[in-house]
């Protein structure tokens, strides 16, 4: 896994010497600890055949990261289809994406929405 800092954000990149699934969230929960105050993404869209179940094994996270911590996540999907996920987790298909729309909720959170 790479692990990569720009500004107030934390990018963790899924590499084919990961594992996946389950696993690969309990490796980015482990870092997770020491960064939560910053947006974080998960890229996976290195991922050759990511799943609807490899993405939302980060909902929790997600949902911890926005409501207690007011920060985004965001999880990077490649050429996985948006309508097979859930509402719950903010997704993108790139990485370039992900970090617009963290800088679009980051206006949002400033002007008080």
């Amino acid at each position: 896994m790479q692990i990569t800092q720009q500004e107030n954000t934390t990018i963790f990149s899924w590499e084919t010497t990961d594992p996946i699934g389950t696993d690969f969230r309990i490796l980015v929960k482990a870092h997770y600890k020491n960064m939560e105050n910053q947006n974080i993404v998960v890229d996976l869209s290195a991922l050759k055949k990511i799943t609807a179940g490899h993405v939302m094994e980060f909902s929790e996270l997600s949902v911890y990261n926005k409501e207690h911590v007011s920060k985004s996540f965001v999880v990077v999907i490649g050429s996985l289809d948006i309508n097979t996920l859930a509402d719950t987790i903010s997704v993108a298909p790139t990485l370039q994406e992900a970090l617009d729309l963290i800088d679009m909720e980051e206006i949002e959170r400033d002007l008080g929405y």
